[in-house]
This record gives C-alpha cells, sequence and structure tokens, in this order.
C-alpha cells in the first residue's frame, strides 16, 4: 500500500467539501438575502469553532490516535456541509461553528498520519500530501462550475459532496496505518487546557501568516472577485478559480522534491515574490488569460506555506507532543486573523472588492522578511536581547 495514499485522502476529502461549500456562496449569500460585510461576519464561525477546538484538537487526537480522529472528524464534516444550503442565518452560522471545530481536529489528525509517516519510514510524504488537498480543490472547483452551469442546487451539489467523501472515508479507516504517529511528549505533568504558544510557536505564526491571509482572502471572496470583475458566467469562474487550485497543486506534487533541493529559507522568499506577483497580475488583469496567470502564480506561492510551517513545528524540541505544538501554532494563527473575513468583506462593501486585495498585498512582505525563521535563524528586526 503505498504510503502515500492515506494522507493524500484526507487532504483530498478536506478540501473538496471545503471549496464545495465556498466556490457556491454568492448563492447561499443571495438565498439568505444578505450583504458581504454580514457573510464576512458569519464566516467568523470558523474561528470561532477553530477556537472551540483548538483546547482539545492535540490531546483527543492523541488519545483517539491520528487514525480515527481523522476518519471520525472528516465523516462529521461530511455530514454537516449540505445543511449550509438549507437553514437560516442562525443555523448557518452555528454549522460554520461545528465545521470549524471539526476541521481544527482533521487539520491536525491528517498532519500527524503525513509526519508521522514521513518520520518513520524516512520518505517525505508531507508536501505532496498537501498537494491533494489542491487536487481535491481543484476537483470540488471544476464539479462546483459544471453543477452551477447545469442548474444543480447548493443544497444539492453539497449533498453529493457529502455522500463521495462518506464512501471515502471507509477506504481511509481501512489504508490508514495504525502506527502512523509520531512519539509523544514524554512528560508526565498534566497538559494544560490551552497550549500557550511559545516564542518559536509565534515566529513560525508570524513568518507564514502574511501570505496565509492573501490565501484565505482568495478562498473567501475569490470567487465574488472574478464574477464581479472578470467574468459573470458562473461556470467560467470556476474554471477560472481552479487555475489557483492547479498552480498550488502543482507545486505541492513536486514540493517534497523542492525540500531536499533548495534550503527552507529560500523557498519561503520565492513563494511570498510569487504571492506579491501574482496578485497584482489579478489586480491589473483585464481578462480571463491575465487572471488565470495571476490565480495560479498565487496558488503556487501559497502551496508550500503550511507545509513548510508544519514542518518546522514538528521539528520542535521540548516537552510538548507534536500534536501540541500544531494545535499551539494553529491557535496562535487563528487569534492573529480571526477578524480578517469580516474586515475584507467590510472593505468590499464600501469600496469594491478589488479594494480587498489590495489590502492584503503588502503582508507578503512579512512573510519574505520572516524566511529565516524556518531554518531557525533569527530575523534581523526581533533578536532576542542577551
Amino acid at each position: 500500500m503505498p504510503l502515500l495514499l492515506s494522507p493524500a485522502l484526507l487532504f483530498f476529502c478536506n478540501a473538496l467539501l471545503f471549496i464545495s461549500m465556498f466556490t457556491r456562496l454568492p448563492q447561499l449569500r443571495e438565498g439568505l438575502g444578505i450583504d458581504k460585510a454580514t457573510l464576512g461576519t458569519a464566516l467568523l464561525g470558523f474561528a470561532l469553532g477553530t477556537l472551540l477546538a483548538l483546547p482539545v484538537a492535540g490531546k483527543l487526537t492523541n488519545r483517539l490516535s491520528p487514525r480515527l480522529a481523522a476518519t471520525i472528524s472528516l465523516a462529521i464534516y461530511a455530514v454537516l456541509t449540505p445543511a449550509v444550503a438549507v437553514l437560516p442565518l442562525w443555523g448557518v452560522v452555528a454549522i460554520f461553528i461545528a465545521i470549524g471545530f471539526v476541521r481544527t481536529i482533521l487539520d491536525v489528525a491528517e498532519n500527524m498520519v503525513a509526519t508521522g509517516i514521513e518520520s518513520r519510514s524516512g520518505v517525505k510524504v508531507l508536501s505532496r500530501s498537501h498537494g491533494f488537498w489542491s487536487v481535491g480543490l481543484l476537483a470540488g472547483a471544476v464539479a462546483s462550475g459544471w453543477m452551477a452551469r447545469e442548474g444543480i442546487t447548493p443544497a444539492t451539489h453539497l449533498s453529493i459532496a457529502a455522500l463521495v467523501v462518506l464512501a471515502l472515508c471507509a477506504v481511509v479507516w481501512r489504508v490508514t496505518p495504525k502506527d502512523a504517529a509520531l512519539s509523544q511528549s514524554v512528560s508526565g505533568a498534566r497538559a494544560p487546557v490551552f497550549v500557550i504558544p511559545d516564542r518559536p510557536i509565534v515566529l513560525i505564526a508570524v513568518m507564514v501568516i502574511g501570505i496565509g491571509i492573501c490565501e484565505g482572502a482568495i478562498y473567501d471572496w475569490g470567487i465574488f472577485f472574478l464574477r464581479e470583475r472578470i467574468v459573470a458566467d458562473e461556470a467560467i469562474a470556476g474554471v477560472l478559480y481552479a487555475c489557483f487550485t492547479i498552480g498550488m497543486g502543482i507545486t505541492r506534487l513536486v514540493g517534497d522534491r523542492l525540500r531536499e533541493l533548495f534550503a527552507p529559507v529560500a523557498l519561503v522568499r520565492a513563494s511570498a515574490l510569487s504571492v506579491a506577483t501574482g496578485l497584482v497580475v489579478l489586480l491589473l488583469a483585464d481578462g480571463s488569460i491575465m487572471a488565470a496567470v495571476g490565480l495560479t502564480l498565487i496558488g503556487a506561492g501559497v502551496a508550500l506555506n503550511m507545509p513548510i510551517a508544519v514542518a518546522t513545528t514538528i521539528q520542535l524540541t521540548g516537552n510538548r507532543s507534536p500534536a501540541e505544538n500544531l494545535a499551539a501554532l494553529s491557535l496562535t494563527m487563528l487569534l492573529s486573523t480571526m477578524g480578517v473575513p469580516p474586515l475584507l468583506g467590510f472593505v468590499a462593501d464600501h469600496w469594491g472588492i478589488a479594494a480587498s486585495f489590495v489590502a492584503v498585498l503588502p503582508l507578503t512582505a512579512l512573510t519574505f522578511l520572516m524566511a529565516p525563521v524556518a531554518a531557525g535563524k533569527p530575523v534581523a528586526f526581533w533578536r532576542r536581547k542577551s
């Protein structure tokens, strides 16, 4: 059984559900009769769910095993997803909170499966595993565009996606190695409820947060940008959106090889430059071709952001388990970005959707400047005083 199969399926299914919902947000917003600012506020439900899950995500993954935690959380995620298409606004917010909760556990568990396989086998699979997130995004975006063109309702679309993922959950359970986990913390002390981020975790989060926010902007508002600025046709917008996932997917599928050939600092800086260039091209786009180029560059740029962050976090030493360190990283990034979706929605409502993407462009410089963190080196403007 190929080592990559289990984490590949987990990341693929996670992305398929995620993108199936987000590409139908324009129709869901119209059905709810709300503006972009209200939708952005509703999206805070994901952040709240993540915040509620973080105290237990690492512990639950350790207790159940990454294999069981990943399978159960993925199945629950699939069951919850279609509900967003049939509930009123308060129900949608509740589902967003619940999905944020289970996706946090799934994110920790699937990364633990991938890094555990990588650690025990000596074969690098982490970037390729994240590559199948991009494959899932591509499959979901293309399917979404086709279903929208055929007049298939969001409720039917999301139900089909959920059934596909539920069927694949059985495969995930069967092919995931029972020992696909890193060694846990040897400390006998009782773990705190919240794993407080320490200095290394904060530095890693600051390094990746710049282009991480840019990635989130594409997920949340990319389809709106395409339909309002480039092309109104839902199917064509879906195909253009897929260029983002293609750039991400190709880069991640060769990412393990890139990690062997190039230093982490160089990869992080190249990623930041790619995202910045892609955003400029997208903002200047006057047609589908330029938009496709811009989205492809952005996708390629964000591709190695999380794989490098996860790999750097896993290598940290101390009394915490890798799962707890990953949860601490998630907490730091959540607290740093939870206000971003409603803020960008507010900007879009008052100054136009393009202004939201202009606002995130300078953040790529933050990732570029913090790149030495990926190699455990000090940053010139953030050195510990002796």
